[in-house]
């Protein structure tokens, strides 16, 4: 009878791990086989405030006069020091479609060009403005812009209303006006996308939602994005 007792002790322990590793293996696949959580896809903010009176830049359009961005005197109050760095981020992303050549007009070239007169994007541009960037700086073309809102707490705001005009014609040759808005989805997601692609390359990877909180990362999203609307060459 104990060597019998000794038999069925052995098989109970051997049914028991048997019956444990196939409980396991039940609870595993269940919880493969579970519906994932639904993730909401958010299409990528698409600039659309924009118009074009060609499709193309013409062939000899190959410079354009760039002016700094205006900005009215409430957001040069509160965002003096701001301010510099978004100048500074204007001037390297302009560069960056390559559809023609940059030539940056400082205050003092412009003050050069056209004396004290003081120019304002809510006011006719004169026209002795376009004719000295045609025949002094030999620019086919001006670049007017506006920084028109700013917000630097997270999550950032940013408007642009830009300019392209041809300075022989006076057409307008493509303009902007745009509001990046950090707070909504759609641009936090665009916002990412250009990190990932364009400034997220390197060896180090920060978190991505430092583009909504970093002046300098929002701005140059926001500049690139403009920028992709701007006619072909």
């Amino acid at each position: 009878m104990s060597f019998l007792n000794s038999i069925c002790h052995l098989l109970g322990k051997r049914f028991k791990v048997v019956f444990q590793a196939l409980g396991f293996w039940i609870l595993l696949s269940g919880c493969a086989s579970a519906p994932k959580p639904f993730v909401k896809k958010v299409e990528p903010f698409q600039p659309s405030n924009y118009s074009v009176s060609r499709t193309h830049l013409k062939a000899d359009l190959v410079r354009v006069a760039v002016l700094l961005p205006e900005v009215d005197r409430q957001l040069t109050l509160n965002y003096g020091a701001t301010l510099e760095l978004f100048h500074q981020v204007f001037q390297s992303e302009v560069m960056k479609p390559r559809l023609f050549e940059v030539v940056m007009v400082d205050a003092n070239t412009l003050r050069s060009l056209i004396g004290p007169m003081k120019l304002s994007s809510d006011q006719p541009y004169p026209n002795e403005l376009f004719a000295s960037l045609k025949e002094q700086l030999d620019c086919q073309a001006v670049l007017f812009s506006e920084l028109t809102n700013l917000r630097t707490m997270s999550p950032m705001l940013v408007g642009w209303h830009m300019k392209l005009v041809d300075t022989d014609s006076l057409q307008t040759i493509w303009e902007i006006n745009e509001l990046y808005d950090g707070g909504n989805e759609r641009v936090a997601t665009a916002a990412f996308q250009y990190y990932e692609a364009e400034i997220g390359a390197g060896f180090r990877k920060p978190d991505p939602e430092l583009v909504l909180a970093s002046p300098r990362l929002f701005g140059q999203y926001t500049l690139h994005s403009v920028f992709s609307t701007l006619p072909l060459r």
